[in-house]
C-alpha cells in the first residue's frame, strides 16, 4: 500500500513539473526545453497506468480501483500543500516516499 502511494505520488509530480506554472514553482530557477514537458508527461502517465495495474494486481478489479481513487485524492493532497508552502521540497519528498515503498 506504501508503494501504491509513493508511484502515485510520483505520477503526480510528474505531470505536475509537466505544467509550465507547477514546473516553475518546483524548479524557480530552471527553464524546461520545450520537448522535456512532454517526456516527462508521458512518463506520469506510464506510471499512472503502473499504479494502477499495482492495486488491481493487490486488491482485485473492484477494490482495487476504488482504493486507486483513494491514494490518488491523498496524494493530490500532500503535493497540493507542499505547492502552497514549500514547493522546493516536492522532489525530495518523491525520493523519500519512494525509498520508504522500497524498503517496507
Amino acid at each position: 500500500m506504501l508503494m501504491s502511494f509513493a508511484l502515485a505520488y510520483c505520477t503526480c509530480v510528474l505531470l505536475c513539473i509537466a505544467m509550465n506554472r507547477h514546473g516553475a514553482q518546483i524548479f524557480p530557477a530552471r527553464k524546461l526545453p520545450p520537448k522535456l514537458p512532454k517526456i516527462i508527461a508521458s512518463g506520469g502517465w506510464l506510471l499512472l497506468l503502473i499504479t494502477a495495474a499495482l492495486c488491481i494486481k493487490q486488491q482485485g478489479v473492484g477494490t482495487g480501483l476504488a482504493v486507486l481513487a483513494g491514494i490518488f485524492t491523498a496524494a493530490i493532497f500532500v503535493l497540493a500543500l507542499l505547492l502552497n508552502y514549500a514547493a522546493r521540497w516536492i522532489p525530495a519528498v518523491g525520493a523519500v516516499m519512494l525509498a520508504t515503498g522500497i524498503i517496507f
